[in-house]
């Protein structure tokens, strides 16, 4: 099966600047706009048909640009990966320590203050696209695209923080609603890609986009029936990808850049798996793998990690066994993809007591073109084929910024990483200070394993 990767044509480079710098290069190098003074070049000059385009992208590269914190954020919380560094708010994340209105902004409020932003900037882009193109606008991809990168935006701050505002100014809203709300956005942008006219490939990029965000928000959401059938309309192979590069710190991913041995060590696999590694290389390649969670005998190849013999973290404390993934800073990082749609098809299956047809999907999976591994058992209870599930989704979705939902969502932090710790991240302290809508003090989550 060939995997069609969806990649947008431009680095981040491009796409995690502000939009107007990017267009003021624009304007210098090609003189598409006539600005008799560039000093007076306005918000009002990016309302241009030529350059909308520009605008729209700038709005997914913040996405994009977020993605890769968010990942290191929740990874630090959840049980795959711990804190090696020496830092000490990436200490408290890794510990589980966070509490609601923590007296510091830490690390944990960049991604999330990151996250608005590129939800703002795509409203900001659905409205641009509605001015320049009026009418057309109802069957551009520009407008299924800022709309996808809205609903994303949600999505994201629903998995991995207790709560967000809703909006701009808004008060405090819990996860759920904000899940919820990011249904919402998934099935306007689906509608809006399935409008797109002339333009097949972005039509089929943004449908299974729209499709495949769809299915996770209603999976979250408890929504299984709805979350199978989108998940069943996501094309075999697809997935959508974050892209970074090696070019400027600006471009770079900051998981390729802080967990891996490759360069700072600063995050690496957490001690309770450390001893399912089976390590191939330790002088030269570095090869390493988790054993496969069913049959013990096998490398699960999804779970690669790099591993020198008694190398520390740069705390000098903790053994440390990278991120195979990630050794580049310009690896891109997986959003979306059939792999996750199956996973999702599997839950469903799951939640009514079809283990049949969850081991099936699973297995179809773990039999494909570098896994390989063999087929797990149909299970015969609730427990076992939860715990089936959970494996595999760790596995599939390794480092993608998915564990800590898994672990929330089935009430396991505490009988994984222990009680008295944060089940999820609280509210950036930045946006309680600058939103009006809010007071500090007032929130009241987290929870607390």
């Amino acid at each position: 099966m060939r995997i069609q990767t969806e990649r947008a044509g431009i680095g981040r480079i491009a796409r995690s600047a502000a939009a107007v710098t990017v267009l003021l290069t624009v304007v210098a190098c090609k003189g598409v706009l006539d600005v008799p003074n560039p000093q007076a070049f306005g918000n009002d000059a990016l309302n241009n048909a030529i350059i909308l385009k520009t605008v729209t992208d700038g709005a997914e590269g913040l996405l994009q640009h977020a993605y890769d914190d968010y990942i290191v954020v929740t990874e630090l919380e959840s049980d795959e990966m711990t804190s090696t560094s020496t830092w000490i708010d990436w200490e408290d994340i890794s510990a589980g320590r966070l509490r609601h209105d923590w007296p510091t902004a830490g690390s944990f409020s960049d991604p999330q203050d990151q996250l608005l932003r590129a939800r703002f900037a795509a409203q900001s882009a659905q409205d641009r696209v509605q001015t320049v193109l009026g009418a057309s606008a109802a069957t551009s991809p520009l407008r299924a695209q800022v709309l996808a990168v809205d609903a994303i935006a949600d999505l994201l701050l629903g998995m991995g923080w207790c709560e967000s505002p809703l909006a701009p100014n808004a008060p405090r809203s819990p996860d759920s609603d904000v899940i919820k709300q990011s249904i919402t956005k998934f099935t306007a942008a689906l509608a809006a890609a399935q409008a797109i006219s002339g333009d097949a490939a972005s039509q089929a990029k943004w449908t299974a986009v729209a499709y495949a965000g769809r299915a996770r928000a209603n999976l979250l959401a408890g929504n299984y029936a709805a979350a199978a059938t989108d998940a069943a309309a996501v094309p075999a192979g697809w997935e959508y990808d974050a892209i970074y590069a090696e070019g400027a710190p600006s471009t770079q991913s900051l998981t390729g850049n802080q967990f891996n041995q490759n360069r700072n060590r600063s995050g690496g696999l957490r001690e309770i798996y450390q001893s399912r590694v089976h390590v191939i290389d330790s002088t030269s390649s570095y090869e390493a793998y988790l054993r496969d969670w069913f049959d013990p005998t096998k490398d699960d190849h999804r779970m690669a990690v790099m591993r020198t013999a008694n190398q520390l973290g740069v705390n000098n404390r903790i053994p440390y066994y990278g991120v195979t993934k990630y050794a580049s800073r310009s690896a891109p990082i997986r959003m979306l993809s059939k792999v996750e749609a199956t996973l999702i098809q599997a839950e469903a299956a799951m939640r009514t007591n079809d283990f049949v047809t969850e081991a099936s999907l699973l297995n179809g999976l773990r039999a494909r073109a570098g896994v390989a591994l063999p087929a797990i058992a149909v299970p015969t209870t609730a427990a076992a084929a939860q715990t089936a599930l959970l494996n595999e989704r760790m596995a599939e979705l390794f480092v993608e910024g998915h564990r800590l939902e898994d672990l929330y969502r089935f009430n396991l932090v505490g009988p994984i990483l222990g009680t008295g710790r944060a089940t999820k991240l609280p509210l950036s302290r930045n946006e309680i200070l600058a939103n009006p809508k809010m007071v500090d003090g007032g929130g009241s989550c987290p929870s607390i394993s």
